[in-house]
């Protein structure tokens, strides 16, 4: 049986193995990436096969491995950050609130780290468009948006 604690160096065969006999928990405490074997804490199972296949998009050096290191963490706040957050409660007639520029200034560093839609739409649990929304709101310049819209650029 998984422990609270116990470590997965999961590759998502692992884990799809351990959801069919035991089931896998909502965070894993301790996560080691395939690929570059750094120690993630508290991931949420549900992005651990996504962070899984993106070790595998950046080339195997130092500079591939810090690029994954960003971006891995830039989905991991996202999600801990969305998790507090009642998007429900963002007001679209409305200038953004607090809860709503906080989430727009992580979706910022995502963007800017060179996450794409799909993965913060991933972490966030919400659609592509919604997110595109948000950050239309909240992001200060448009650059980003740019970036995601013009597959030149991308």
């Amino acid at each position: 049986m998984l422990r609270k604690r116990q470590s997965i160096r999961a590759d998502p065969d692992a884990l799809a193995g351990l959801a069919e006999t035991e089931g896998v928990p909502d965070v894993l405490y301790l996560w080691r990436t395939p690929v570059f074997g750094i120690k993630l804490e508290r991931v949420p199972a549900f992005l651990v096969p996504r962070l899984a296949e993106m070790a595998s998009e950046v080339p195997a050096t130092d500079l591939g491995r810090r690029i994954y290191y960003e971006r891995t963490h830039c989905l991991l706040v996202l999600a801990s950050v969305y998790s507090d957050t009642d998007p429900a409660g963002f007001d679209l007639n409305e200038p953004p609130a607090g809860a709503e520029r906080h989430l727009g200034e992580v979706l910022g560093q995502a963007f800017h780290q060179g996450c794409s839609v799909a993965d913060i739409a991933l972490a966030v649990g919400l659609p592509p468009d919604r997110v595109v929304v948000i950050g239309k709101r909240t992001i200060r310049g448009t650059g980003w948006l740019s970036r995601i819209t013009d597959p030149k650029l991308a």
